[in-house]
């Protein structure tokens, strides 16, 4: 099972941001072809950083209009980018979520009340929520 891959080598997380060290709009999509299906093609002109789930890069490229991921490459910052982008972006959706529960449209979970999120990229991946 060792040689299994990993889930997060599928998911590609775009930071619209012309400076990858700032958290700008966070995008995840859980692979290439939820990528194809939201990204509009002049996307892949623009100077924003594409990570895998586990924090490689993903250069984006076009085919027939479509975009596509045309190769995955090692990028040693990039765990710790993955992880300060999540952590950023879980932050704006807990500071939403509050301000929704304070007018009666949601119940914040016990954590949540108390400003906790979660400290994995697996789990700021699933408070985060995929692009539908």
């Amino acid at each position: 099972m060792s040689d299994a891959a990993n889930w997060l080598d599928h998911v590609i997380v775009v930071n619209e941001s012309n400076d990858p060290a700032v958290a700008g709009d966070v995008q995840i999509y859980l692979n290439e072809d939820a990528v194809s299906r939201h990204l509009e093609h002049w996307y892949v002109h623009e100077k924003h950083l594409a990570l895998t789930g586990t924090g490689q890069k993903a250069k984006l490229g076009l085919r027939d209009e479509l975009v596509v991921i045309e190769r995955v490459e090692p990028f040693p910052a990039g765990p710790a980018l993955l992880n300060s982008w999540l952590k950023i972006t879980a932050e704006h959706v807990l500071s939403a979520r509050v301000v929704r529960s304070r007018k009666g449209n949601l119940q914040l979970g016990a954590l949540e009340e108390q400003g906790a999120l979660p400290t994995t990229i697996e789990g700021l991946i699933a408070y985060i929520g995929f692009v539908k």
